[in-house]
């Protein structure tokens, strides 16, 4: 789950080790560990850290067509390298305004809404957008519910 690449070495020699601590400050290295046991010294350096992804989720709906006040669930399955915060569910309208639907902050990731009235006639898009706890989003794709 993480990039993270570790250095160890049985140093002997004190200025090797200097050489290793100053290469790892010189580098920002966020983790050094050092050691000591018997004639010699370890030394782990932690390089580069974790790389935390975007978050990536999918979305269902219970139906792919529908009437003006209609309830329709919307169920997501967002998947993260660390942990989901929150999924919000979004629709475009006809006239490319995007609107949240509303947000769920836990399990299961299902959310009811009523089809707006006055969208008769049209497809609207809907979409989840899912939030990991560094912040970071990603969306699903779009997908259309007819409206009659």
């Amino acid at each position: 789950m993480t990039s993270a690449t570790r250095l160890s070495s049985t140093l002997s020699n004190p200025s090797s080790l200097l050489r290793r601590v100053l290469l790892a400050s010189a580098l920002g290295v966020g983790a050094l560990g050092l050691s000591a046991c018997g004639g010699g010294a370890s030394v782990s350096i932690g390089v580069g850290g974790s790389i935390d992804s975007a978050p990536t989720v999918s979305m269902s709906l219970d139906t792919y067509s529908a009437g003006s006040g209609t309830t329709v669930r919307l169920t997501a399955s967002p998947q993260d390298d660390y942990a989901i915060t929150q999924v919000d569910f979004e629709m475009a309208y006809p006239d490319g305004r995007v609107t949240t639907l509303g947000s769920v902050r836990r399990a299961p990731w299902v959310l009811d809404i009523s089809l707006p009235y006055g969208t008769g006639g049209s497809v609207l898009s809907l979409r989840a957008r899912a939030w990991d706890d560094a912040g970071q989003s990603g969306a699903s794709s779009w997908a259309g519910i007819s409206v009659y």
